[in-house]
């Protein structure tokens, strides 16, 4: 049984080690390891060590390694584990004594909170990152023309032949 709670903690011990930093890999063979803040359409804009913010265009990107990967599957595989290991053992936890029962539940106790974490980590370092973010303040434009456009046409029939499509 100590053998379970010992390899559950030194897991969660490793990967707790695990900073915010994304690590950026560059066309010139430089990386980056740095906060990602935000970014633009041509550019991503990062929080480095020194505290400063610096844009780095996209095209010098080549690959971005988001944090909180390796917490999330550690944490998916130990919450995996605990679910099964509660399944299995918590019927015998009157019987087992106290030990026995911190052994069944340690696992998943400490490896959804690992999950959660890589996950909402990992979610806003590549929400952060991505060109068109998933909630916007801004409202897009329409279409100059299309099928909900009543206005008389101004380019050649164009609304005209949207509307009738």
């Amino acid at each position: 049984m100590s053998t379970k709670i010992t390899v559950t903690l030194l897991a969660s011990i490793l990967i707790s080690g695990c900073s915010t930093t994304a690590s950026i890999s560059r066309t010139n063979g430089r990386e980056l390891e740095a906060k990602i803040q935000r970014s633009t359409p041509g550019a991503v804009v990062v929080q480095t060590n020194g505290g400063s913010e610096v844009s780095i265009s996209r095209s010098d990107i080549t690959d971005i390694d988001h944090p909180g990967n390796a917490s999330a599957v550690v944490g998916l595989l130990l919450s995996t584990y605990g679910a099964i290991n509660i399944a299995a053992g918590a019927p015998k936890c009157s019987e087992g004594g106290g030990a026995f029962c911190t052994g069944v539940f340690l696992p998943a106790a400490i490896g959804f909170p690992m999950l959660i974490w890589g996950l909402s980590t990992w979610l806003g370092s590549s929400n952060a990152a991505a060109s068109s973010p998933l909630v916007s303040g801004n409202v897009p434009d329409a279409p100059q023309a299309s099928a909900f456009d009543f206005s008389p046409a101004t380019h050649g029939g164009r609304a005209s032949t949207l509307l009738a499509r």
